[in-house]
């Protein structure tokens, strides 16, 4: 596997195995942080309105896309906020986050969070789905969604979730949205994979001695092995780069189980 390969998706569309996410990035360190993750051969950029970043973000991918890098080649992840989730609250929210990016088109389109009711959540997937049909939205998919949140939405839907983005790191996984999403060929996209550089417990560290690479690393590559897309977020360029290299080795099933067991 290499940073270039890609899940396919159960709507047919290929997704990059490892993305760049934006969380917390703001300003010029958004739009510099974005520029050296495409440079570096990240090919998946998370963001959201929520975020407050999406044209500083945006500005990254322009300067990317005029220095050569293809569109097709390019993933850009973004979301629809709680104040927006409503049928036609989806439109909306599309047409001023492409204004923001400034790019024709979403690749992946997320509900952020779901909603306590969920008829809330079925009205605002029926948008989501038009946001499909519009052209606009190539594929679209849930955040921090549970099963119980999942089901109402699969019921109704015409276009099933693609992807479920959840919190995802050594020792917190939510092991029945895992499971659930397995059963639904629905792909976990994994935010804070890195606990926010908090990954120190012994097993991590004793591999990433085995195979000299840090505890971050370890992390990273454990994600990718449980067939996850990890996006951690980092406005250091070294820590970016380092984010990426965990493409020349991989862990065992037998590693990938005890890691599986932190608690």
């Amino acid at each position: 596997m290499s940073q270039l390969d890609t899940y396919t998706m159960n709507d047919g569309r290929h997704i990059p195995v490892f993305g760049f996410g934006t969380a917390e990035l703001e300003g010029e360190e958004a739009t510099q942080s974005t520029v050296d993750a495409l440079e570096m051969g990240y090919r998946l950029v998370d963001t959201s309105p929520n975020y407050g970043n999406e044209v500083e973000v945006g500005k990254g991918i322009q300067s990317a896309l005029e220095k050569g890098l293809s569109r097709e080649n390019l993933f850009l992840t973004t979301k629809v906020e709680s104040e927006d989730m409503s049928q036609d609250g989806v439109m909306k929210s599309v047409d001023e986050s492409l204004n923001r990016l400034n790019l024709d088109y979403i690749d992946l389109l997320l509900i952020h969070t779901p909603d306590e009711d969920e008829e809330v959540n079925v009205n605002t997937w029926k948008g989501m789905e038009a946001a499909v049909h519009s052209g606009k939205v190539k594929s679209i998919g849930v955040s921090n969604f549970k099963p119980k949140d999942l089901s109402p939405v699969l019921k109704s839907a015409t276009i099933k979730p693609v992807i479920n983005q959840v919190e995802y790191a050594p020792g917190d996984v939510d092991w029945d949205t895992k499971d659930y999403c397995e059963k639904e060929s629905i792909i976990i996209m994994a935010y804070s994979p890195l606990k926010k550089g908090k990954i120190n417990d012994s097993v991590i560290t004793d591999l990433a001695d085995k195979y000299n690479k840090s505890p971050q690393q370890i992390a990273l590559r454990w994600a990718i092995d449980c067939h996850t897309i990890p996006i951690p977020r980092s406005g250091n360029k070294e820590h970016i780069k380092d984010n990426i290299a965990v493409f020349d080795y991989s862990l065992t099933a037998e590693e990938v189980e005890t890691i599986n067991q932190l608690d």
